[in-house]
């Protein structure tokens, strides 16, 4: 069977490659289109994720550098209840979003954005997801739990890498809708 890290390290993959490789290439115009003033354009929507990754990333490596080595155990991927809730009410379907959902504050992206800047930050913060992925496959992460964005609430190590990924292919579908309609707009 393949291992719960394995395919989460395929799905931030796929993100990856779509942002830093394709979209990173598209013009600056396109990045910023915005088709109303309280919906985001992809590079509010990349800021957002870089937020994201402000606050996991450090718990991320918190809780992988403290972690013993597997030494032949086997890995479990452990849930919770509101982790399990959480991953499905931000899993996209399809290519739909099946729940519409408000972001903290804290989460929120900033007015002024450099193009080059925000990707060049999101390829970083990926990098260094994808290596803690890669860290996580070989310790024993069992029975540990980390903070989420609301520091009480705390999800198994395993649980909020799928968490985290679930919630930025929520946002891929976003950029996609985004740049449908910039295809239109901007053409006119």
């Amino acid at each position: 069977m393949e291992n719960h890290y394995e395919r989460i390290l395929q799905r931030s993959n796929k993100v990856t490659h779509r942002v830093c490789t394709e979209i990173s290439k598209l013009d600056a115009e396109i990045l910023n289109w915005k088709e109303a003033e309280k919906k985001w354009s992809v590079l509010e929507v990349v800021d957002h994720l870089n937020k994201v990754y402000d606050i996991y990333l450090p718990n991320f490596e918190d809780v992988i550098s403290n972690a013993p080595s597997l030494n032949g155990d086997v890995q479990k991927t452990r849930r919770t209840v509101l982790g399990r809730l959480s991953i499905y009410t931000n899993k996209p379907h399809g290519k739909k979003v099946k729940y519409k959902l408000n972001t903290f504050d804290f989460f929120q992206p900033k007015s002024e954005i450099d193009p080059e800047e925000i990707l060049e930050e999101f390829r970083q913060k990926k990098d260094r997801f994808n290596e803690l992925i890669r860290e996580a496959r070989n310790k024993n992460l069992n029975n540990t739990k980390m903070p989420t964005a609301i520091k009480r609430l705390k999800f198994f190590v395993g649980e909020c890498f799928d968490f985290v990924m679930s919630h930025e292919e929520r946002h891929m579908i976003q950029i996609e809708e985004v740049l449908s309609k910039t295809d239109t707009v901007l053409e006119k």
